[in-house]
């Protein structure tokens, strides 16, 4: 690993003016190159690095995570895998806003309130597909402040809604054991 100093906010690694530990070929390959980054001589550390306080380095922090599960929330799907009752369609056990904000820590790595999530038909989810679901996330003051700035509003906690898309399948493997009955199973369960 070599330091550099960040000249500019790149998502995941750093903001602007801060020392971070990176690859050499990443070093080398894209960020000198790009001008995204200078190696952290003391020279250049005296010249690009920024002293922040413990109370910006925590508004930068909340920033980064908010905008990670944001461009999570935006590339992946959360999917589940249920049982299916006789029909083919209905879930043999709903899915629940609970289910859904465990998922959420998991599959997301952020806490959601069951609260703050919003389904489209009510408070379960009975049939198989996929489907949209908002969820209420609290913006980082830093965020509500650059907010303030470009649109001089009035001040407050400005939450967002987000969507995060679930998809809902069969289980094949039980349905399976089912058709194929008991016998197969052990079969299974031996190997």
């Amino acid at each position: 690993m070599v330091n550099v100093v960040l000249l500019e906010d790149l998502a995941f690694r750093g903001f602007a003016g801060e020392e971070v530990a990176v690859k050499p070929g990443y070093a080398r390959n894209f960020l000198i190159p790009g001008r995204k980054a200078v190696y952290a001589t003391h020279d250049n550390k005296l010249q690009h690095m920024v002293m922040r306080s413990n109370e910006e380095r925590t508004l930068l922090e909340e920033r980064r995570d908010f905008l990670y599960f944001k461009s999570r929330t935006m590339q992946r799907a959360i999917t589940f895998t249920r049982n299916v009752a006789v029909d083919g369609q209905k879930l043999e056990h709903p899915l629940t806003k609970a289910d859904l904000a465990a998922a959420m820590r998991k599959q997301l790595k952020r806490h959601v309130d069951e609260q703050d999530i919003w389904l489209p038909k009510g408070s379960e989810i009975k049939m198989l597909g996929e489907l949209n679901v908002k969820v209420a996330v609290d913006v980082p003051l830093l965020m509500v402040e650059e907010m303030q700035e470009s649109a001089q509003s009035d001040g407050g906690k400005k939450r967002e809604m987000l969507t995060v898309k679930v998809a809902i399948q069969k289980d094949e493997k039980k349905r399976d054991r089912r058709e194929n009955g008991s016998a197969e199973v052990l079969e299974e369960d031996s190997e």
